[in-house]
């Protein structure tokens, strides 16, 4: 082959391995220059390419196409990849490249994987900025952050010392030190972005790095670093018991840059360590380095900052970083100075178009916007935005931090109809990030209301409060409370006492209360209470006026209507009374009699796991066939048995052995909810399976899916993109599905039937509720079958639904991409539970939730425990998706568990009920089928470990109690004219 034609394959294969669908090309560019960074002193230096190990045949590649990258347009090509532009960034396009068909009869040929792991981490960390040292280091630690999560944080998770001393470290032992500090650097910004609590987060491997460096290096500053690695380490314990006043011990001899890393990471924990952060000074006052100069600036008080020395030299963007850490520790005045003695060095060394000006100006404008300078602000900011006014940045981030300050400067200046049009365009530009939006539609609201105009006009449809709730969930918390406290404004200029569209406030307020009712951090702010407050007495006022318009009415109707029939009036639910056409009415509405007495059922995700939770629902089954067949009314010997099915009496009463199938009571009949993450509610509730037909379904799933894993996937690091289960056999396996549904019904009950059987249905029977994780905008996407304005197909639900990454590749459906729904929320109960609120407002009087052996949070075993760490590294890179299984969805599980059951608890739901087999079914893999071709070892496993549960004298208890109450509910029904629809 060409070295030419080599090399571009295998930039392919090494860009693909980040595992994202778009690749900053920032990665690529800054890791072939040389990078800005600390020395020991605390000084600016420069590190090369090659002494942060990164390969030479990259830099190769990219000193051959340095011209392209750097005056890229849309469409450009660099080693087989395109390069595209969002918002002033370029990127090369992942998702869409084409795979080489060589790639596979290449694998032998191709490095280990190991000297990939030990190129991807060398390449990410040179380009990774270091802290504190770069104008827009922020901006590029917020690029780089999605490949960090999804390729360098899970790889580094799952190293052992012996990776550690193999590949990890660097060949050459003087890069040794450096490569450490930049290591801990990346860590600290990661931590600080993404908070100590991330589940991805290698708390342990920095004592285990300086555990297995050689004794001899660095001395001075391992000391330092190893009380950095213990802080680390400790961040989820109780932080108060680890440190005394001082974080070193007396006469401890350590460097400048260890020194100012050591302040950093206290500062990560303030509440924990606020007096060992007191006690933190530059090692010598009178002549602190660049370094600890800008850590001081970054989290020391005014008085111990005061007792430090400015140093004598500062580059430039040590300068300009003084200024922002200066305007964000609210020093607004000495932040201006700073910033506005480097404008004109900015334009010289950077140019008028660059993000490094866009950011000083918008920031120096803010200064002035808080200093009451607002007229100051409006010229600066109108003298740069004029020099960029031929430059396609208008979706870029400094040309929204731009437009935003001056935005604010109008509104400082009630000038309200300049900001309007500037605001307005920034909401309008669904591309640009969702904080953005979110600040613009407050600021776009809050002037509105300033103006005087009507206040209900706030809350119509399409209003920036309305688009702004559609935000809530994907910005930060300070701009979720400044959106309650604005909502709390705008509902206190409400006009009292008006019926006129009171609909879109109370609509409103009921989504945006949904939304929050769990965020803890959002509930206990004192500005909630207000809000509250508001909307209470919004809400008393509109029931006083609509029972006295309700008052006005019933008075004219005592006028004209026949006192006759005033006193003999007809109750809906005799039998006289006529039944609605099928169609015309949903009965899931009609919350009177029997059918005003709601059930749910849901199923939390686990993969093969998930047959434990049809296996305690068959248990529920039996129990329910029991009751039925011995009622003391009669038996019924059919779950759509009622007064007008009639019974097939010949054959004699014999009660069912507990190991029988169950095909004659389906529990679609006994529950008007069902709600999963995955296939389970599906089967069960829009398919209208019994549960010994799902099971045998599953079963199939498996033979057909679990069974047949690709030969090369993303278990290895050079075919990253490739996920564990073609996308052929799941598709099929869904669609075989479906097809043994249309022959359970009669054809007639299904609008079409196999593969293009539609989710959403149109009768009064159970309602289904699955979840899936969409990639782009909201990440929650909620399917319901009752909502009619979609038509997807089963199959694609099937698929959205069950996405897991890495196992199964994710689906487009109308544009959308979507993943599994145990992303958004494993535990579906939560949300189940708030549709049953939101559309009836009154609690069901039955729930159930069955799970698939989740853990409690407390006993999450993370991937640093024994047996992980004791796999060859092979074995570990073959397993990666556990990593996603064990650290992510197990350890949200059970928070969901608790935030579902304390929901149930404050709205008055008594009948809750919780099952789940634990123990050993939580080490069951998510994707275990063996042996390959029938499943049996893997089910009977599942079996044993489920039947031991549900043995147990508490579990029977709780069945009992569930079966009882679902077959008085269905018993009533079952004497109504609505049964026949809901069968």
């Amino acid at each position: 082959m060409d070295p030419a034609e080599g090399n571009r394959l295998r930039f392919c294969r090494f860009i693909r391995s980040f595992q994202c669908e778009k690749v900053p090309c920032d990665l690529f560019v800054r890791a072939c220059e040389p990078k800005l960074t600390w020395s020991s002193s605390g000084e600016v230096v420069e590190r090369l390419p090659l002494e942060a190990g990164v390969p030479e045949w990259v830099t190769d590649l990219y000193n051959t196409n340095k011209h392209l990258l750097h005056d890229a347009g849309h469409g450009a090509h660099i080693g087989g990849l395109e390069i595209i532009i969002e918002n002033g960034v370029t990127y090369f396009e992942v998702a869409t490249a084409i795979k080489p068909e060589t790639e596979l009869c290449q694998l032998s040929s191709i490095a280990d994987e190991r000297s990939m792991a030990q190129e991807r981490i060398g390449v990410f960390l040179q380009a990774f900025p270091s802290i504190n040292i770069e104008i827009i280091g922020e901006e590029i630690v917020e690029r780089l952050i999605d490949i960090a999560k999804r390729s360098i944080l899970p790889l580094l998770l799952c190293v052992t010392e012996a990776d550690i001393i193999d590949w990890l470290f660097p060949k050459n032992r003087w890069d040794l030190e450096s490569y450490i500090f930049s290591f801990f650097e990346f860590l600290y910004q990661v931590i600080a972005f993404l908070g100590v609590e991330h589940p991805l987060l290698p708390l342990s491997l920095p004592e285990r790095i300086l555990n297995t460096a050689p004794h001899d290096l660095g001395n001075d500053s391992i000391v330092t670093l190893r009380k950095v690695a213990d802080i680390v380490k400790h961040f989820k314990d109780n932080g108060p018991d680890l440190l005394d006043d001082k974080p070193l011990p007396p006469g401890t001899e350590t460097d400048q840059r260890s020194h100012a890393m050591l302040g950093y990471f206290l500062s990560l924990q303030n509440n924990y360590f606020s007096k060992a952060l007191k006690t933190w000074q530059p090692l010598l006052s009178n002549s602190p380095s660049q370094m600890e100069y800008l850590a001081a600036i970054s989290f020391c008080d005014q008085s111990r900052l005061a007792l430090s020395d400015r140093p004598a030299i500062l580059t430039l963007d040590t300068r300009v970083l003084e200024g922002l850490l200066r305007s964000r520790r609210k020093q607004y005045d000495q932040a201006a100075k700073a910033l506005e003695a480097t404008r004109v060095e900015l334009v010289a060394q950077y140019g008028p178009c660059s993000m490094q000006l866009g950011i000083v100006t918008s920031e120096l404008a803010n200064c002035y916007n808080v200093l009451r300078r607002e007229a100051l602000a409006e010229f600066t900011l109108t003298q740069s935005l004029e020099l960029r006014r031929d430059s396609n940045l208008s979706n870029r981030r400094d040309e929204i931090y731009l437009r935003l300050a001056l935005a604010d400067s109008f509104i400082g200046q009630a000038k309200y109809k300049n900001a309007l049009p500037i605001l307005e365009n920034i909401i309008d530009k669904p591309n640009i990030s969702a904080t953005f939006r979110m600040m613009s539609a407050l600021r776009l609201t809050r002037s509105r209301r300033r103006m005087h105009g009507d206040a209900r006009e706030a809350f119509k449809q399409k209003s920036p409060l309305w688009t702004g709730l559609s935000l809530l969930d994907i910005v930060p918390d300070v701009l979720v409370m400044e959106y309650v406290e604005e909502l709390g404004c705008c509902i206190s200029q409400l006009p009292k006492r008006e019926l006129e569209d009171s609909n879109n406030v109370r609509d409103l307020v009921k989504a945006v209360n949904s939304a929050l009712r769990t965020s803890s951090s959002v509930t206990s702010n004192p500005c909630w209470e207000w809000y509250t407050n508001c909307q209470q007495e919004y809400s008393g006022q509109i029931r006083n006026a609509t029972m006295a318009d309700k008052r006005k009415r019933w008075d004219e109707v005592l006028q004209n209507e026949d006192p006759i029939r005033i006193r003999t009036p007809i109750s809906p639910w005799s039998p006289a009374s006529s039944c609605p056409s099928p169609r015309a009415v949903d009965d899931t509405f009609v919350d009177k009699g029997p059918w005003s007495e709601r059930s749910v059922l849901s199923f939390d995700g686990g993969g093969v796991r998930a047959i434990s939770s049809l296996l305690i629902l068959k248990r529920i089954m039996q129990k329910i066939e029991m009751l039925e067949l011995t009622h003391p009314d009669g038996p019924c010997y059919s779950s759509s048995d009622s007064m007008w099915s009639p019974r097939d009496r010949s054959d004699p009463l014999i009660i069912p052995e507990e190991s029988d199938r169950i095909e004659r009571y389906f529990p679609c009949h006994y529950f008007d909810y069902v709600a999963g993450t995955s296939t389970g509610g599906l089967m069960l509730g829009r398919l209208r399976m019994s549960v010994d037909q799902a099971i045998d379904n599953f079963i199939n799933f498996g033979n057909t899916v679990f069974g047949r894993p690709r030969l090369f996937h993303t278990t290895s690091a050079y075919f990253p993109s490739r996920t564990k289960y073609p996308a052929a056999n799941v598709r099929r396996a869904f669609q075989n599905i479906t097809k043994a549904a249309a022959c359970i019904w009669d054809n007639s009950a299904w609008d079409l039937i196999g593969d293009n059987s539609i989710f959403q249905e149109n009768n009064g029977g159970i309602r289904t509720i699955v979840l899936s994780f969409h990639l782009k905008g909201s990440p929650k996407k909620i399917w319901r079958s009752w909502d009619h304005k979609e038509e997807t197909r089963i199959w694609e639900v099937a698929s959205a639904t069950s996405a897991t990454p890495g196992y199964f590749d994710a689906i487009e459906i109308d544009g959308a991409t979507y993943l599994d729904g145990s992303l958004v929320a494993n535990n579906p109960s939560y949300r189940a539970l708030e549709e049953v609120l939101t559309i009836h407002r009154k609690v069901p009087v039955l729930f159930i939730n069955i799970g698939t052996g989740t853990q409690d949070g407390n006993d999450v075993t993370f991937r640093s425990d024994t047996k992980w760490r004791d796999l060859r590294w092979r074995d570990r890179l073959q397993r990666p998706n556990r990593l996603f299984e064990h650290t992510v969805t197990e350890f949200y599980a059970d928070s969901e568990t608790k935030q579902f059951l304390q929901l149930a608890r404050d709205e008055g739901l008594e009948e809750v009920y919780r099952l789940s087999a634990r123990e050993d079914l939580q080490a069951i893999p998510f994707d275990d089928w063996q042996p390959a071709v029938t499943g049996k070892k893997t089910v009977q496993e599942i079996t044993n470990i489920t039947n031991e549960y549900l043995d147990k004298d508490e579990v029977r208890k709780m069945i009992d109690r569930i079966a009882k109450e679902a077959v008085r509910i269905r018993r009533a029904r079952a004497r109504t004219e609505q049964w026949k629809r809901f069968i």
